[in-house]
């Protein structure tokens, strides 16, 4: 079974005035169960290396939160930029090294205001912007999973309709983050076809500091959040997960 651990960033609820947050993102990470263990394994090995104790122990924050981590602020306000660097680059290393792929859905909230106020606009009864754009992470989700299950089936057999399901998938969402129950309802009553009964039809919900792979898939879509506001700059860490097969899948909302 894939674990899909959901990240994001650029949250500013239904505001969508902020001009340095002027995309929401969304990261899915699809973490074989079996993998968990190693990645914890890792994650509390690496702690114990930058901070003498796992997370949330004595002199250790509770959560590694990517802005504080990048911008110095927080509990890494007294850290040098290089011993940040350096964690940083380990978190990394650990879905690089794996290969974990990353599923990517933004949106631009300048677009998504400006299609809301069209007249007779399809989207006006959407509230956040993350409301849409978990609906086009599900869907990208869903061809993920059904293209991962087909993999291996004989050519012939691919138009059947009881093709085995090897592969499940649960998405991990953080509490008190902007992935709504609703959102999964709206979204399988939304489709003409039925999506791929590989995804588990509910959302688990984790508080990021008892998940170190939602610690991991918000510094990702932090990253990824940065490349967006500025694509042209220099992007070194999105860069690393894009070269290192993290990053894969990339789809925006696009408003017609």
């Amino acid at each position: 079974m894939y674990l899909v651990y959901m990240g994001e960033s650029g949250d500013t609820g239904n505001s969508v005035s902020d001009p340095n947050q002027k995309h929401h993102v969304h990261v899915g990470l699809l973490v074989q169960e079996q993998q968990c263990i190693s990645i914890n394994g890792e994650f509390n090995a690496l702690c114990r290396r930058h901070f003498g104790n796992p997370l949330g122990e004595s002199g250790t924050p509770k959560e590694l939160r990517p802005g504080d981590v990048y911008q110095g602020t927080g509990f890494f306000n007294s850290w040098l930029p290089d011993k940040r660097a350096e964690l940083i680059q380990d978190c990394l290393s650990i879905l690089v090294r794996r290969e974990i792929p990353g599923i990517v859905a933004y949106i631009n909230k300048q677009e998504f205001s400006e299609a809301k106020a069209r007249a007779d606009s399809p989207y006006a009864y959407l509230g956040s912007p993350s409301e849409i754009t978990i609906s086009k992470f599900l869907m990208a989700l869903n061809l993920f999973v059904d293209e991962a299950n087909i993999t291996g089936v004989a050519p012939e057999r691919i138009m059947e309709e009881d093709l085995p399901v090897r592969d499940y998938s649960l998405v991990v969402a953080g509490q008190g983050k902007s992935v709504d129950p609703r959102f999964m309802n709206q979204y399988l009553q939304s489709q003409i076809e039925i999506p791929s009964p590989a995804v588990l039809e509910n959302f688990c919900y984790v508080s990021p500091e008892h998940s170190v792979c939602t610690q991991l898939a918000n510094m990702c879509s932090y990253f990824v959040r940065r490349w967006l506001e500025n694509p042209t700059g220099t992007n070194t860490y999105y860069e690393a997960l894009q070269e290192g097969r993290v990053i894969q899948v990339i789809y925006p909302v696009q408003f017609y």
